[in-house]
């Protein structure tokens, strides 16, 4: 989620709030005690995060508060942006939002749908070559395969998982479900490391290191990212 001011983060998660548990709220108590209703919630709920990702750009849009669209930051970008092969991997519409925290994210779920989120912190942190890298890698985010991946396991973790978890077997099927994420998660965030660096040419080593030391406000144990050491090396290979 884009950081935004607190009215309307509020907005955006008591709107959420009232999406997820609309069915209890309207719904007779009744209807909960059909046999059909954990299905049509599962189906409900699988519809939502289809819907959350399909509408992100425009919720993302509407949470930065000021975008950057004159000066120095744009130009910077432009430029890194030019010297990407675009015609072969064209780069989705991009927004510099004026933030303090250094952020990026790709926000969409089809590839002609997308929009990068870029906080003016982060891009004013890196020279040409960090920039370079960061580009590549929100086109690689951008790519089909990397949508499903971010939607797939969240998809599958909201329809399948039960709303009330009971029992020790359904806390470890939970607990394995979650580190078959992280290790997915990993193999295709460094997939996307490889494929920046090789989309850039030369520098990719350089660029993710800038990239990590200005994007990193936290330990990077906190982070869901691979060990850095992985990174660059496939990075470097």
């Amino acid at each position: 989620m884009i950081p935004s001011t607190p009215r309307r983060t509020w907005l955006f998660l008591g709107a959420s709030c009232l999406f997820y548990f609309a069915p209890d709220l309207l719904l007779p108590s009744d209807w909960s005690q059909a046999r059909i209703y954990p299905l049509l919630s599962s189906l409900y709920q699988g519809v939502l995060v289809l819907l959350g990702f399909g509408f992100a750009p425009s919720i993302c849009r509407a949470l930065v508060v000021r975008e950057v669209n004159d000066g120095p930051l744009p130009l910077a970008v432009d430029r890194a942006r030019a010297l990407l092969p675009g015609e072969a991997y064209p780069l989705p519409p991009l927004v510099i939002a004026d933030h303090p925290l250094p952020f990026a994210l790709t926000a969409g779920l089809l590839p002609k749908h997308c929009r990068i989120f870029v906080s003016s912190a982060l891009v004013s942190r890196l020279s040409g070559t960090g920039l370079r890298f960061l580009l590549a890698r929100a086109v690689v985010h951008a790519s089909l395969r990397q949508r499903l991946v971010a939607l797939l396991p969240i998809l599958a973790f909201t329809v399948l998982v039960p709303d009330n978890p009971k029992g020790l077997n359904t806390w470890l099927v939970l607990g394995g479900f979650l580190v078959l994420w992280l290790l997915l998660h990993w193999l295709f965030e460094l997939d996307a490391d490889r494929r920046a660096a090789r989309l850039m040419g030369s520098g990719g080593g350089d660029g993710l290191r800038e990239v990590v030391a200005a994007s990193h406000s936290a330990p990077g144990w906190l982070t869901p990212r691979p060990p850095l050491r992985w990174r660059l090396r496939v990075v470097d290979h």
